[in-house]
Parts: C-alpha cells; sequence; structure tokens
C-alpha cells in the first residue's frame, strides 16, 4: 500500500457518500505485518503473518463553509465519535478522478487549529484531522470529481476577534485554540482483525495572547483571581471567537468555549524595548467547544 499521496494533484474527501469538499494534504494509512515466529529445530524457523494493524489516516483542509465535513467535526466536538465510510480521491488537474481509497469504520482520533495571529497576514485557517479505520479498499478511478470548486474563499487566520474576556474584546493578538485528542484502544480478535474501543476522549488548552495595551488590566484580573490561592468552576469564562470577513464586520464562522478556566499566565521577557511592546499569554482548561459556520 502506497503511504504518500502527492500534494501537486487535486484532493479530494467523501463522506458517507456524500462530497465533503477539497483537501490540501492527505495521508493514506499505513500498514504493518506482525510475524509470529516458530522454531522447528536447530536451523528451521517457520514465520507466519499473526496481525495485520492500519495506521491513522490523515488530512488537511480549509475552512470555507458548512458540509458533511464540518458535521463530522462538530459532532465529534459535541462528543458524538459515530463510525463514518468515506474515501479520499486524487484527481487531476481536469478534476478527473484518478485515484480512490474507500475506507470503512473511519474513527477521529485528532483536530487541531492553526494560531490566529491579527499579524498573520493571509494565511488561510487550515484544520488538520487525524483518523483510524477499520479497512481500505484502494483502486483506480475515473469520473468527474463531485464539489471540486467551494463557493467561498477560506478564511483568514488573522481576521477575527475574542469576546468574554473580563478587561476588554479589543485585547487579543493571538489565539491558539485547544486541540482535540481522541485515543483508542486497540482489540484484537480472532483472525487478526483490529477492533477500536473509545478509551479517552480531552480538549487541551487554550492560549490567548493579550496585547500590551490591555496587558497591565488582564495581569491585575488574573492576580485578583488566584488572590484567594484557588480556582473553581464557578470562576469559569465564556469565550466566543469568531471568524471575520476581509472587512471584519460580519462573523462567517464562530467557536464557543464554555467552562473557560485559567491554568497559567506567562509572560514575554522585561526589558531594554521589550517593554514597549510586551505581551503576556494566559492560559485556559476548556470545558467545551463549539464550532458553527454561517
Amino acid at each position: 500500500m502506497a503511504t504518500v499521496i502527492s500534494t501537486t494533484s487535486p484532493l479530494f474527501l467523501e463522506l458517507d457518500g456524500k462530497a465533503a469538499g477539497p483537501l490540501r494534504t492527505a495521508q493514506p494509512a499505513s500498514l504493518r505485518v506482525d510475524k509470529a515466529a516458530q522454531s522447528t529445530g536447530r536451523e528451521t524457523v517457520v514465520r507466519r503473518s499473526a496481525r495485520v494493524t492500519l495506521g491513522e489516516m490523515a488530512a488537511e483542509f480549509d475552512l470555507v463553509e458548512p458540509g458533511p465535513l464540518i458535521d463530522w467535526l462538530q459532532a465529534a466536538l459535541a462528543g458524538d465519535l459515530t463510525q463514518r465510510d468515506g474515501a479520499l480521491v486524487v484527481a487531476d488537474a481536469n478534476y478527473n478522478a484518478r485515484r480512490r481509497i474507500g475506507f470503512r469504520g473511519a474513527r477521529l482520533s485528532s483536530l487541531t487549529w492553526p494560531v490566529l495571529d491579527a499579524a498573520g497576514g493571509k494565511r488561510p485557517v487550515s484544520l488538520a484531522l487525524r483518523w483510524l479505520v477499520d479497512g481500505v479498499d484502494d483502486a483506480p478511478s475515473s469520473g468527474k470529481v463531485k464539489g471540486s470548486t467551494g463557493r467561498r474563499k477560506a478564511l483568514l487566520a488573522s481576521n477575527f476577534r475574542v469576546t468574554g474576556l473580563p478587561f476588554g474584546d479589543d485585547a487579543v493578538s493571538a489565539v491558539d485554540l485547544p486541540p482535540l485528542q481522541v485515543d483508542w484502544a486497540a482489540d484484537h480478535i480472532s483472525g487478526g482483525r483490529q477492533r477500536l474501543q473509545l478509551a479517552q476522549r480531552r480538549l487541551g488548552e487554550l492560549a490567548v495572547t493579550i496585547t500590551s495595551r490591555r496587558a497591565e488590566a488582564a495581569r491585575a484580573w488574573v492576580h485578583k483571581l488566584v488572590a484567594d490561592g484557588s480556582i473553581d468552576e464557578s470562576d469559569g469564562l465564556t469565550l466566543q471567537v469568531d471568524l471575520l470577513d476581509a472587512a471584519l464586520k460580519k462573523a462567517l464562522a464562530s467557536v464557543q468555549l464554555t467552562g473557560c478556566l485559567l491554568c497559567g499566565m506567562d509572560e514575554a521577557p522585561l526589558g531594554g524595548a521589550a517593554d514597549r511592546i510586551a505581551t503576556l499569554t494566559l492560559r485556559f482548561d476548556v470545558g467545551s467547544f463549539k464550532l458553527s459556520l454561517a
């Protein structure tokens, strides 16, 4: 089985029989065969295939508009880890399908976001996801790829706003959204086949970089919050990150983060010119993560 798809060719995803949009990159599942060896004499060793294991599949895509892929991610963020069937489709420059890598029983294993940075220029919001599968079917393909062109341009990682902070909504210069990680435990059953069972689902930290003009207010809020030596659920914030249009007015996508409990504060080094542009970063544990697209 091939392990690399050339990213110079157009790549597309299908989910549950529907076109799910173009991909930036895609990684087919690796394949490993564990061998069992048995000695039958001083020099004779009999080997046989004992177990076949498929590795993760992966893809990167630009956040553009609603569709089956966003539906899958929204469900996973809400705790619904239902298996999906689908395919990676490799096409030529005229969007004629050339290869189709079908997969069965897809279980999302991770979702990560790019850093949203107000000074990041025209970098698109490209999400990375990984998933495990029960099986694959890799074969040549033909015909036009469905849904090969989108109606919108990709959202930009520099066009965002954050609301819900207690010291001003103009305080943020960058946001590192929490990744989703799902651990699956492998249970090998008869015939060497692998069955996956959910082990753990967790959200990573949220990191918010505060601008120098709001740094003093942010530090004051933090020190007041931890003055009694502890933080509990009642101190949690509800934050919203809106991804905006080019005019920075209309929200095209929103991320709602609830139960955000402060878990750290980091400051940039002091001294010299750094004092004039000093920033600090607040880190939060996140209770829940909801993604919506207009």
